[in-house]
């Protein structure tokens, strides 16, 4: 629809322009119907002639097509206009049949103004075609490196869970099929939340509670976990992003009846944002790749636009922004 309105604006104002001497011209008489006649018949022509040469240049120009058919098409073109206004004024107006070469001139000055448009009309077409193309790239290309790092998060947190699994089989049977019934909920709410980029504070929260279950299963006393927050806040948060920085400070400090390691896990409301902090007491050779931070970093980056903030000193500290 907006491209035919283009060629419809184009056509006229061409037309218009074109004509604009012979109406001029014609204004003392304006009031005489044959000069009114005249007058249509030049602009009806004129806008005919030039939606036609626009079309077929934007058509021709888009599949391609050779030059020398391009311009063969054109002179078809130019020349039923030309013959068809030279006879038009010569059996409906009375002119005589040498004013066709004004009509020539006429056709020729439009077909150039015509070709320029059409070619702008084209080029435009083009570029607007590659932006999207490009958009569509940029978005698939997101999409490929969110579920690349959802990947790398998954397995990571599978592993720690069926060890402690395995470890508590051989501690206490009892424990262990309560520690099952939580950890089916936890990988549940992985696979579930799977395809998700986005979830609710809420649903993280929940998850964050059964996997609190789980830890304190086998750590008790010696592991402390905190929770500040409004789990009915209304923000986003991506899924697994709290589990990954708990299970974090449990790989990287001693925990111990003598050293227990305090987590804390707030919801700040003015800032919307999400802190998870552990106190340091930091396992020998515990320095770790950093991948698991990275990818948590990456995917923020790619859903929220911004990036975690990491702070340590006397404790260590992250900073996850949250999406209203």
């Amino acid at each position: 629809m907006t491209k035919k309105r283009f060629v419809w604006g184009i056509a006229l104002f061409v037309a218009s322009f074109v004509n604009f001497p012979i109406v001029f011209i014609n204004l003392p008489r304006l009031n005489r119907p044959i000069v009114q006649l005249d007058i249509f018949l030049q602009v009806a022509f004129s806008v005919a002639f030039a939606m036609g040469f626009i079309q077929w240049i934007y058509e021709a120009t888009k599949k391609n097509e050779v030059a020398t058919k391009q311009w063969v098409g054109a002179g078809i073109i130019l020349s039923a206009y030309s013959v068809g206004l030279t006879l038009a004024n010569y059996f409906i107006i009375g002119l005589p049949l040498k004013t066709g070469g004004t009509v020539v001139v006429r056709g020729v000055l439009m077909a150039i103004i015509a070709y320029f448009f059409s070619r702008f009309m084209t080029e435009a077409e083009k570029k607007n075609e590659v932006l999207l193309e490009n958009e569509q790239l940029k978005h698939e290309n997101v999409l490929v490196q969110l579920n690349s790092l959802k990947n790398q998060l998954n397995p990571h947190f599978l592993f720690n869970s069926l060890n402690t699994l395995s470890w508590l089989i051989n501690e206490d049977k009892a424990k262990s099929q309560r520690y099952l019934q939580k950890l089916s909920q936890v990988l549940r709410y992985s696979l579930t939340m799977q395809e998700q980029s986005l979830v609710m504070l809420k649903e993280e929260m929940d998850l964050v509670d059964s996997y609190i279950f789980l830890l304190q299963m086998r750590f008790g006393n010696n592991l402390k976990i905190y929770k500040n927050v409004d789990a009915q806040a209304p923000v986003k948060i991506p899924p697994l992003s709290i589990q990954l920085l708990i299970e974090n400070a449990i790989k990287h400090n001693v925990i111990s009846s003598a050293n227990p390691l305090s987590i804390f896990v707030e919801y700040q409301t003015d800032s919307q944002q999400m802190l998870v902090r552990n106190s340091l007491n930091l396992r020998p050779n515990s320095e770790g790749t950093g991948i698991g931070l990275a990818n948590l970093n990456q995917r923020f980056k790619l859903l929220t636009h911004c990036e975690i903030e990491i702070k340590q000193g006397e404790e260590f500290c992250v900073v996850l922004p949250l999406i209203p």
